[in-house]
């Protein structure tokens, strides 16, 4: 157990992660990441944020607590590290002091000592803050021992707008470079299901680390020009409903909305319990080493939950999605995986229903201002900023209301042409060319049927009505 217990919050998670990872490139080369290390180290013990955390003295008692665990779980020792910490403490006795209590899990000396570095403003703290990230790069130099993290810091309600997107995708972009989140990655994502993600056969020679830093590479170059479209409440409600349906036909290429796209939802969707509802998703045509030209399109697929960093996304899934896929009910576990990139599919159905038959959604366009592409420019994006904000086409015209009661004793009679009615929404098998329909030479495509009326324009709504078919 722990002498002590800091409680986190994910500014000062990350800023560790950061640090660390910047003193591990120190370790390989320190010939050439030294200015940057010590940059890191001092921007580390003087920034920080008084509610949001991520404070010099807070990163120091949350990377020590991350050493404790290395030695109890991991069976690695500060001790270890000596010869690396001779050097960068030198000759400071109050570390050193710092250390010894930390080594001899006296969590109450540590964290006092800790407090007077923060409150002198001199370079002790930052000093102890270069030992603790440097004892870390050598006892986890990959990177990838999972880290003891308790963060304090809760996700806000879910709230998104089209104008945010463009902002957030330039953010991940940036993240995604930042040499931690590969490191991350590879800590959070087990060996085997990166290994499933891309197979030893066609990444030879790939160690876990490396496959974590090409999946971050993958999905920042795929942000980078992707076609970003925002789907409003109504939208996501619709397409969750078509999710839980089965699915009518195979998907086809054509009902994916661009090559490459980044799609935020109004309304998260919650597809498994215990899970982060699904607040977004990426995706681009995948084409691995070796595979034909023949071979049906694939697409890589990530998924992304609400999440209380800066942006609020988190990647939580990773799919391929083939053409032709069905999407067929499969055991309880999987269905609950499935049923994200389910909606994520369903929102590319409404999208692009128009191009197979009637269109169910209307898309408006939210121009990002140029000095904000410039921005993106020397981040390496490509697209244009242009977010697209799809909406359901045609609203329920009135709510359905009781049939009027007639005066001469008769019972209702339930006949079409005495009132309207209510079409249920619904998924259509739709036959592209019904003359071939017969012959089996007809494609077929999953059409979206909205919630409408039917029946006489000048009759009441009907309360129920029956429908009764003769055998």
């Amino acid at each position: 157990m722990f002498p002590g217990v800091f409680v986190a919050t994910q500014a000062t998670a990350n800023a560790w992660r950061h640090l660390t990872a910047v003193a591990r490139t120190f370790q390989r080369n320190p010939a050439l990441e030294a200015d940057r290390y010590a940059r890191t180290i001092q921007q580390t013990a003087t920034g920080g944020d008084a509610v949001k955390g991520g404070r010099g003295s807070e990163v120091a008692l949350f990377g020590a607590q991350n050493l404790l665990q290395f030695e109890e779980e991991h069976g690695r020792y500060i001790e270890e590290a000596a010869p690396a910490l001779a050097e960068l403490v030198e000759g400071d006795r109050d570390v050193w002091a710092a250390l010894e209590d930390l080594t001899r899990h006296d969590w109450t000396a540590f964290e006092r000592k800790v407090g007077q570095f923060e409150r002198a403003s001199g370079m002790t703290l930052a000093t102890l803050l270069s030992a603790l990230s440097g004892a870390a790069a050598v006892l986890d130099p990959d990177g990838t021992l999972p880290t003891f993290t308790l963060d304090g810091t809760e996700a806000p309600p879910w709230s998104a707008k089209p104008q945010q997107v463009a902002e957030w995708r330039r953010q991940l972009v940036a993240r995604l470079e930042a040499p931690e989140t590969a490191e991350g990655t590879a800590r959070e994502l087990a060996e085997e299901h990166l290994s499933a993600i891309f197979p030893p056969e066609q990444f030879e020679g790939l160690d876990h680390v490396g496959r974590a830093r090409l999946l971050c590479e993958q999905e920042r170059d795929r942000l980078r020009g992707a076609r970003m479209y925002f789907a409003d409440a109504d939208t996501t409600a619709v397409a969750t409903r078509k999710a839980s349906r089965p699915r009518k036909s195979p998907l086809d290429p054509q009902r994916v909305p661009s090559p490459c796209g980044f799609l935020v939802l109004d309304q998260p969707v919650d597809y498994a319990p215990g899970m982060a509802p699904l607040v977004a998703a990426s995706w681009s045509v995948w084409q691995p080493p070796g595979r034909s030209e023949d071979a049906p399109t694939t697409w890589s697929l990530t998924l992304y939950a609400h999440t209380a960093a800066t942006p609020p996304l988190a990647p939580v899934g990773f799919e391929r999605i083939t053409a032709g896929d069905v999407f067929a009910e499969g055991d309880e576990a999987d269905e609950e995986a499935d049923f994200a990139s389910r909606a994520v599919v369903a929102c590319w159905d409404l999208i692009t229903q128009e191009r197979v038959g009637k269109g169910v959604v209307d898309v408006a366009e939210e121009k990002r201002k140029p000095v904000k592409v410039r921005a993106d420019r020397r981040r390496g994006i490509t697209d244009d900023g242009t977010v697209r904000l799809v909406t359901i086409r045609g609203r329920r015209e009135s709510v359905p209301r009781p049939r009027q009661e007639r005066t001469d004793g008769a019972g209702p009679t339930r006949r079409y042409d005495r009132g309207r009615w209510w079409v249920e929404e619904h998924t259509r098998d739709h036959c592209m060319n019904s003359r071939l329909h017969r012959d089996g030479g007809c494609t077929h495509q999953d059409i979206t049927v909205l919630e409408h009326p039917k029946g006489p324009a000048d009759k009441p709504f009907l309360d129920t009505v029956y429908v009764v078919k003769a055998d």
